[in-house]
């Protein structure tokens, strides 16, 4: 054997007793001084305390008309003309349709024509009643002939009151030509085309009032915030609403108010219907539309809150946890009831006292017994 191989053997088994010997351990070192001690993670820690806070919900809902307007013939006779543009925002007022007018002008003409000759026969009647009562007082006149002049004056003022109804009602029926939009709102599509002989109560068209528009909200009545009065609004006790995700033309959010509690539960879905109204600028919104209202439920007070990143699974199904951190930092595990979701985190309902700190995030760095370096935790949400 040469003497550069020689060398290299020694060389390699010098390696690998060192090797061996910083495995199994030699006099004077130790694991620990081979290996490290790990030292305590840092975690954010929370002190919990009372605090006031609000807490908002969410729930589902469909938009629908405010007002629904079905707009009829309310006379007889050829359609002449449509005067609006269908699919546009008429005013109340403003003209839809145009009926022939001409026989009911017909007709206007000859009750003003009756109307003039009753005022005629009513001005001789007055005139003979005031002759006839002067002649009656002198003692000329038999009280018969006072008597016939008063009633053929009633008879002439009674047939008068009668051609003027008639007059009222030719007149009606000539404005009735004139078909106007009883509500403001968007006008659809005509349902009868000009030219077409239209019937008493042939609809013409459709009109929906969407500004402002109505919202149809529906809750579970298990619902843990049923009985507030958010939930239970009334015409005496409105409950103030937001659209969530909904803008107006201005970016300005969509308000509105809660004002109506159906007095049942829909067997279909075993849920409650509220009703809501809410200002439609622009009429971004269309009816059925699904859209999210966000209503204040509650405002607890001296509420104990947690992050929700505080909280974790415990041992047993469905529970939840929080670790606590004593004075000496060591960790332990502790079951809480969880509360509703508030504006600044989770309410917790029982578990915990005012004082307490708690590991508010990095859970999956601890465990019950351990010890931590608590660090300050940073919450914007405060």
């Amino acid at each position: 054997m040469s003497t550069a191989l020689r060398t290299s053997l020694l060389s390699a088994g010098s390696t690998l007793l060192v090797s061996l010997a910083l495995a199994l351990g030699m006099p004077g070192q130790s694991w620990a001084q081979a290996g490290g001690d790990r030292p305590p993670p840092k975690v954010p820690v929370f002190s919990v305390k009372p605090t006031d806070t609000e807490v908002f919900k969410t729930y589902t809902g469909r938009t629908e008309a405010n007002r629904h307007v079905e707009v009829r013939a309310q006379v007889d006779g050829i359609l002449e003309s449509r005067e609006y543009t269908e699919g546009s925002r008429v005013e109340e007022g403003d003209p839809l349709f145009r009926i022939d007018p001409r026989p009911y002008q017909a007709a206007v003409n000859e009750a003003q024509a009756d109307v003039a000759s009753a005022e005629a026969t009513l001005a001789a009647a007055q005139r003979d009643w005031r002759r006839i009562s002067s002649l009656f007082e002198r003692g000329v006149a038999s009280e018969k002939q006072r008597d016939d002049a008063r009633s053929a004056l009633e008879t002439a003022q009674a047939e008068l009151a009668v051609v003027r109804a008639r007059l009222e009602s030719a007149q009606i029926n000539l404005d009735y030509t004139e078909v106007t939009a009883p509500i403001p709102g968007i006008a659809g599509r005509r349902a009868v085309s000009a030219g077409n002989l239209v019937g008493v109560g042939d609809r013409l068209v459709s009109i929906e009032e969407i500004d402002p528009i109505q919202v149809l909200v529906s809750f579970p009545v298990d619902d843990p915030f049923a009985d507030s009065p958010a939930l239970n609004p009334h015409p005496e006790n409105r409950t103030p609403a937001e659209l969530v995700d909904v803008v107006g033309p201005d970016g300005e959010a969509i308000t509105g108010e809660l004002n109506y509690r159906a007095a049942s539960i829909d067997r279909g879905t075993n849920s409650m219907l509220l009703r809501g109204v809410f200002d439609n600028p622009g009429d971004v919104l269309r009816p059925n539309r699904y859209v999210r209202v966000r209503l204040l439920v509650a405002e607890p007070k001296g509420a104990l809150i947690v992050p929700e990143t505080a909280i974790g699974t415990g041992a047993e199904p469905g529970s939840t946890v929080v670790f606590v951190v004593d004075d000496e930092n060591a960790v332990e595990q502790r079951r809480v009831t969880l509360g509703p979701m508030s504006e600044q985190g989770r309410i917790i309902e029982s578990g915990l006292e005012s004082g307490d700190r708690i590991v508010a995030d990095g859970l999956l760095k601890v465990r019950p017994g351990a010890t931590i370096e608590p660090q300050e935790y940073k919450d914007e949400s405060r």
